[in-house]
């Protein structure tokens, strides 16, 4: 057992794991919103996750008592988040730093079958200024992010693929499709990459007649597909959920919350047409996502042969039009881009050899050179993420609260949170009005009631249903507690909303306006406080009432 122990302490790769990890959660610590370093984690996206969690932890059934749109292994991480601590992000946390850590291993392992050892290492280790580049990055816990490492996975076996003549190990495709299975049930527009690898790989061994390896492709990919997506069907099926599921996941996701409904192929071109405007909004973006695809498509060094070249360029291709097929300018939320970053890794390692070759780095263990490339890391970190800036090590700051004192204070969420357990008693009711999720369900362990617990990224006419639901639970005084948000100086009998924007929520996460509504919501409830704090640049006050006559 200890010798097994000393010969893994003295192995290479463990040791460069070892460091990887230490990196990786030094410096998720600081740039994700999921991090104890952090006041609270604000995203509305992260906290509707985690409280679709805590529903389903509860025994509601995902689609059928409680909408959210995503893919069912996104409430499952969730789930597992909230037993491990009801009201903080620290597991979420603890599995971001993991998808980091196999991020830096990965583009490590890639840059190993192009570079020696020791130049490898350093691009390793450079590369989280790639994967935490803000705003697509912005404040953790996406789909995205989690889905870098099964990219660069993708892109290991492609390159590996090439090394080995074709001849890699059937759980290469057992795992690539788990990952397809998986990203199918999280958000299935991740999936363009797979989509053209599997298209091209079928094509290229129909052609050579390689029956046996398209079987062992065929099977050992199903397999994991298979694995990965046929409990959830199982269990929607036990629950009675199974319509809801399809009514919401596929038909709800594509009907309504796409914002474009023009043909397949005039989708594609809008794709392309952004993805092209994302790699000219950038030097950084137009460098390795044009400048070096192109290079390491004409030179031989990092993807030798037309096999190489034409199954990497498809796949790339097939990833980043894919990853916003459906979407028209105007309409993207830059984390979906985030996607793009994976194949930014192979440009990267090109010009890094065209360094290398220049200033040769030999020794492995050049602590020295180890140590230099490790803070220039940390320093690219720290300019391409500024979301330090919003952590304890900067009390008081704009996301916390807009008063100028020193004072310590604490966010909307966690002030409106201990008021609502320390004056609740039995069950706690809450509904979060006109806007998705604050994170005051977070916050206060409140477990939702309503079906639509929040409101979401479409105008109220493509589904009036959601806050007219919402105004028939305040009408009915069906909760005890409502949260809602105004800009900051209005009340909410002056908010209408934006008139550009009708029925929509806007910048700051704001509702589609509280005019309308606040009669019926002072009629029932009382007033009990408001805090404003910063949100997305946007000052915005946060308001809490609780019901009458209790």
């Amino acid at each position: 057992m200890l010798a097994k122990l000393k010969a893994k302490l003295n192995n290479r790769e463990y040791q460069y794991l070892a460091l990887f990890a230490l990196l990786g959660f030094f410096i998720m610590l600081i740039c994700s919103y999921t991090s104890p370093a952090f006041y609270f984690d604000y995203s509305p996206d992260n906290n509707a996750f985690f409280t679709v969690g805590k529903a389903m932890a509860h025994g509601q059934v995902l689609y059928k008592d409680i909408f959210e749109q995503k893919g069912p292994y996104i409430y499952l991480l969730h789930i597992i988040a909230y037993l491990v601590a009801q009201r903080s992000f620290v597991f979420i946390y603890f599995y971001e730093s993991l998808t980091l850590i196999a991020s830096m291993y990965l583009t490590y392992r890639i840059a190993k079958l192009v570079l020696t050892t020791p130049q490898a290492l350093l691009v390793g280790i450079l590369s989280p200024a790639l994967f935490l580049y803000h705003p697509y990055y912005d404040y953790g816990d996406t789909a995205e992010f989690f889905a870098l490492p099964l990219i660069l996975s993708l892109i290991y076996l492609i390159m590996l693929l090439v090394v080995h003549h074709l001849r890699v190990s059937p759980r290469w495709f057992f795992a690539q499709g788990l990952f397809v299975g998986i990203e199918f049930f999280s958000k299935y527009t991740l999936l363009g990459g797979w989509i053209a690898f599997y298209l091209f790989m079928g094509v290229y061994l129909l052609r050579r007649k390689k029956w046996q390896m398209l079987q062992r492709l065929i099977l050992w990919s199903g397999a994991g597909f298979l694995l990965a997506t046929v409990p959830w069907l199982v269990y929607f099926a036990v629950v009675h959920g199974l319509k809801s599921f399809i009514a919401v996941y596929f038909l709800f996701n594509t009907q309504v919350y796409m914002t474009s409904s023009v043909s397949f192929f005039a989708n594609l071109v809008q794709s392309a047409s952004l993805l092209s405007q994302f790699f000219l909004s950038s030097v950084v973006f137009f460098m390795l996502g044009l400048v070096g695809t192109l290079a390491i498509t004409f030179r031989t060094d990092i993807l030798p042969g037309a096999f190489a070249k034409s199954l990497y360029l498809l796949v790339f291709l097939g990833n980043d039009i894919f990853a916003l097929y459906g979407y028209s300018s105007g309409n993207v939320f830059q984390y979906y881009q985030l996607v793009y970053f994976p194949f930014f890794v192979l440009p990267l390692i090109y010009f890094c050899k065209f360094f290398f070759d220049r200033q040769t780095i030999r020794s492995d263990d050049d602590a020295l050179t180890i140590l230099a490339t490790i803070l220039v890391s940390l320093f690219l970190v720290l300019g391409v993420n500024n979301n330090f800036t919003s952590s304890r090590l900067f009390p008081n700051n704009a996301s916390v609260t807009d008063r100028h004192t020193k004072v310590p204070q604490a966010p909307a969420q966690t002030e409106f949170g201990d008021l609502m357990r320390a004056q609740t008693t039995g069950k706690m009711t809450l509904l979060n009005y006109g806007s998705i999720d604050m994170g005051f369900y977070t916050a206060s362990g409140a477990v939702p009631t309503q079906y639509y617990f929040q409101n979401y990224n479409i105008p109220a006419k493509s589904d009036p249903t959601i806050l007219n639901s919402q105004v028939n639970a305040i009408r009915h005084k069906q909760v005890e507690w409502v949260v809602f948000n105004t800009p900051a100086g209005k009340s909410p009998q002056a908010w209408k909303g934006l008139s550009y924007k009708p029925g929509q929520i806007t910048d700051g996460n704001l509702n589609p306006g509280t005019a309308q509504m606040s009669k019926i919501l002072y009629r029932n409830y009382r007033y009990v406080a408001q805090h404003t704090q910063s949100f997305e640049n946007m000052n915005v006050t946060y308001w809490l009432f609780q019901r009458k006559g209790n």
